[in-house]
């Protein structure tokens, strides 16, 4: 008769909130470090979790950084320190390299940005301020500049007119004077008028070493024009970088008699268009105030200078550099085993590169997408998505937690010969959720530990949180010998390790029931013998040998019955039959059964449902061998009771009712 299917509920994924103790970055070391030979450097790195995750700091191609006596020191609160060092102990592998974060924990890995270390080395410098001439009513420039191998690492901090400080660096448009440039390494007298003849002299610092310079003073002289001559440019702020978010001065000065007036112009819609005022954006003659700078401001400002005797324009470019910022969605996921999960990078701040690492290894392609399917144990961990360019990199990760999962065979025994007395234990160890149980089995047969003395099974959860199971054969004796199989399985799923133990003695064929096989399945079915050695194992139906080239039933090389695939035909009585090197042979027979799977009619839901409906749907078989087990599943998946669908098994069908409200 028919048995009644069960049905069991299970959960593909499940999006939950990010924890606490999901782990993270606190401080991140940044994507680019210049530091000075004379004041080294620390670098701190710091990550959350739970448990607490251990830092550590790992060169460009993935190798520990180590300590180098006197030069560089990874400190046990995950600080890198760099001493500071003479120049002739430079050491390119220490001072210019690629430096990497690692937070490890037993949730994951996660690695941060790269970081690109440069050292540079202490040299004299100096500031210079050249001296400069201006018409009265026009404009003069003053440029501050130090030396070639510091200027990068320079900042103008103040500005002097005959030793008092001149003006804030924050000043207005309406101002005479105008402090620019990206190092606010620019002065511009606007109006210029005989007092302004005067000396001049700048003072700036050292960004990575502290230290302050002020430069000689030069002398600006103011003259009265004299004749005619149209405007000719001095200067325009050519290349100007500035973050987005941060404020900009884009200077422009002519020379001209009379003193040229100033507009700018921007390309718009392929037209040049007059640059007017507003909220964020001020026009006051030389110079182009850009406050709060945006991407859209990227590009070309051209200056015009012009009187009644001509005019000269030139452009200013301006990059808007964007902070890269990365997202991962969602960040944690609980996926069960076999299932599919999806996760997502968001970039923001321009195009980037994209790199995905799982646990701290490669892992994907250059896709904004990472899909991972089939998930197994070892896809469970840290996803973390990278974005870089040239001058910036971030990253953001996500977390995948394993819900219920099939069994993961991690440790199984292996095929020994013995002789007998000893004794022995063969051992298996799985993972999965719910945590599985082991079933052992002998020949295809399981083993009841309670039957036999000489067997017990001892079965265990390791400090790992893997099931460890163990059979344990007090003295070994040689009808102990056979295939034994360790099983773990859980509502998920199942999986199994086979191999034999030989023990050696005579040979002999153990009873067994029949052996059920499925039609259109590959099967093997192995002759459930003991003894070693065995010289030949042979199998035979209705008294004809079956060898590797007689009929459908083959025998492999290692003595098997091979029905592939199996056929209806392919039911009867086989016989096994093992002799040793010694002419001693054991033979039984064994019954094989072929089933055939059901077949599955059809079936379709009605095109017009609305919400509120409820509607009966048949699933019934046309063909297959009793017993036959109905189960439904959505999307693959079993039906929790929450959907409302109730199920009625009967012999030859089964029939769901779904009700279609919320």
């Amino acid at each position: 008769m028919f048995a009644d299917a069960v049905i069991s509920v299970i959960v593909l994924a499940a999006f939950v909130a990010p924890s606490s103790s999901q782990l993270m970055f606190l401080m991140e070391p940044p994507p680019r470090l210049s530091f000075s030979n004379s004041t080294g450097a620390r670098v701190s790195c710091a990550a959350h979790g739970t448990p607490a995750p251990i830092i550590s700091w790992m060169s460009e191609d993935g190798s520990p950084v180590g300590d180098v006596p006197g030069l560089r020191e990874a400190l046990p609160n995950g600080t890198l320190w760099l001493s500071p060092f003479p120049a002739e102990q430079y050491r390119s592998d220490v001072h210019a390299s690629v430096y990497r974060c690692r937070a490890a924990s037993t949730v994951g890995v996660i690695l941060s940005r790269d970081m690109r270390l440069e050292a540079v080395m202490d040299t004299p410098w100096e500031l210079k301020v050249q001296s400069s001439h201006a018409m009265a009513g026009g404009a003069a420039i003053l440029t501050c500049t130090s030396s070639a191998a510091v200027k990068h690492h320079v900042i103008v901090t103040r500005w002097f007119q005959d030793g008092v400080v001149l003006a804030p660096l924050a000043v207005e448009a309406e101002g005479r004077y105008i402090i620019g440039g990206g190092r606010n390494d620019i002065l511009v007298v606007r109006d210029a008028r005989p007092g302004d003849a005067s000396s001049y002299s700048c003072e700036a610092e050292h960004s990575l070493t502290g230290e302050k310079r002020k430069s000689p003073p030069s002398i600006l002289t103011v003259s009265h024009s004299t004749g005619s001559m149209a405007p000719r440019m001095l200067m325009v702020s050519e290349d100007e970088v500035v973050l987005q978010g941060g404020d900009i001065r884009l200077v422009c000065c002519a020379i001209g008699t009379p003193p040229p007036t100033y507009s700018w112009f921007r390309y718009t819609n392929g037209r040049l268009s007059p640059v007017s005022n507003s909220i964020r954006i001020s026009v006051s003659d030389q110079v182009l105030i850009i406050r709060r700078a945006q991407i859209s401001d990227s590009g070309t400002w051209t200056c015009r200078a012009h009187n009644q005797y001509g005019e000269q324009r030139k452009d200013a470019r301006l990059r808007v550099r964007v902070r890269l910022v990365v997202s991962v969605h969602p960040q944690l996921q609980v996926a069960n085993s076999g299932s599919s999960v999806v996760f997502n990078c968001s970039v923001e701040g321009g195009d980037a590169r994209v790199r995905w690492l799982h646990d701290g290894v490669p892992v994907g392609g250059g896709e904004k997408v990472l899909r991972v399917h089939g998930v197994v144990r070892a896809h469970r961990g840290i996803y973390q998505c990278f974005a870089e360019r040239d001058l910036d990199s971030a990253q953001a990760a996500a977390e995948l937690r394993l819900g219920d999962t099939a069994p993961e065979l991690h440790y199984t025994f292996i095929e020994q010969a013995l002789h007998p007395g000893p004794s022995l234990a063969l051992h298996c160890a799985a993972s999965g959720s719910p945590p599985p149980r082991f079933t052992w089995l002998l020949d295809g047969q399981p083993i009841e530990d309670h039957s036999n003395p000489q067997r017990s099974i001892t079965q265990f959860v390791n400090t790992n949180g893997d099931v460890v199971t163990y059979l344990n054969l007090t003295s070994v004796r040689p009808e102990d010998g056979g295939r034994y199989t360790c099983r773990a399985h859980n509502t998920r799923g199942s999986v199994d390790h086979s191999t034999r133990l030989n023990v050696y003695g005579p040979p002999s064929i153990r009873s067994i029931g029949p052996v059920r096989v499925v039609a259109g399945v590959n099967t093997t079915v192995y002759c459930p013998y003991s003894g070693f050695p065995i010289s030949e194992i042979r199998w035979q139906r209705g008294g004809m040998d079956l060898t590797s080239s007689s009929g459908r039933a083959l025998t492999g090389a290692s003595g098997d019955l091979l029905l592939w695939p199996a056929e209806p035909a392919d039911a009867a009585v086989y016989s096994c039959r093992v002799t040793s090197p010694s002419g001693q042979y054991a033979q039984k027979d064994i019954q094989i059964f072929v089933r055939n799977p059901p077949k599955i009619a059809g079936f379709n839901f009605p095109t017009d449902l609305v919400e509120g409906s409820s509607i009966q749907v048949l699933c019934g078989i046309t063909s297959g061998d009793k017993p036959v087990y109905f189960a439904w599943l959505k999307d693959g998946q079993h039906i929790p009771p929450s959907l409302q669908v109730y199920r009625y098994n009967c012999i030859l069908y089964s029939i769901i009712l779904c009700n279609f409200w919320d």
